[in-house]
């Protein structure tokens, strides 16, 4: 997916962003669609968040042979549709997919963010990926993590405590400095065992995403 001629990405640093939207490159997903959703700012022409989250929801429902009905697809429209809402309203990113590889699990969003590459590159691979954020309850874990078509990056797994609520998070960056563009791919969820099912399906996504130059007026 690239960026479109700028006017559905007027929100240029989304809530919590320390950085400007990258005008100088994007990122095009070659996702597998029998296991994301694409929860994108903008909708096709024709839809609205209503009549998106209802077609994905119908599509997943009718490749089930779970017995459903209108109440099963109506509920999991508004579970994609509630989610959508929130991501875009309360989350530093520019596009996302939701992980629903089974109607037995809830949707997962997985984020990303497209920034301008600013300073040192760990550095900004480090802040893009929290592994120094204070208010983590252990030291997370920091490793390397390449892919072939967006090079050397960073992944971090991280937890965090509120009262008796344990939560984890899946951060992931890459930069580009031919395309001067950072990427940040993220996830988080207190279902720590839904979070441990969904890392071999979030890093397949993440080898299937590319750098691209930003093209004004592209669809």
């Amino acid at each position: 997916m690239s960026p479109g001629n700028g006017a559905e990405y007027r929100m240029i640093k989304p809530p919590q962003s320390p950085y400007q939207m990258s005008r100088h490159g994007w990122i095009s997903v070659a996702y597998n669609q029998h296991v994301w959703i694409p929860c994108q700012p903008v909708f096709p022409e024709g839809f609205d968040r209503s009549s998106w989250a209802a077609l994905y929801a119908e599509e997943w429902w009718s490749r089930s042979t779970r017995p459903h009905g209108k109440r099963e697809v109506n509920a999991l429209a508004r579970t994609l549709a509630d989610m959508h809402a929130y991501a875009y309203s309360h989350m530093a990113m520019h596009m996302g997919f939701l992980h629903l590889p089974s109607l037995q699990l809830a949707p997962l969003l997985v984020s990303f963010g497209i920034w301008e590459a600013e300073g040192d590159r760990i550095t900004q691979l480090r802040n893009l990926t929290h592994a120094d954020d204070p208010t983590l309850m252990q030291p997370p874990t920091v490793e390397e993590f390449s892919t072939g078509q967006l090079g050397p990056g960073l992944k971090v797994l991280a937890y965090t405590r509120n009262k008796n609520v344990i939560t984890g998070y899946l951060n992931y960056a890459w930069r580009s400095e031919e395309l001067a563009t950072a990427v940040r791919m993220f996830t988080g969820a207190p279902d720590l065992g839904r979070l441990e099912q969904a890392v071999a399906d979030i890093e397949e996504l993440a080898r299937a995403v590319a750098w691209v130059p930003w093209k004004r007026g592209a669809t």
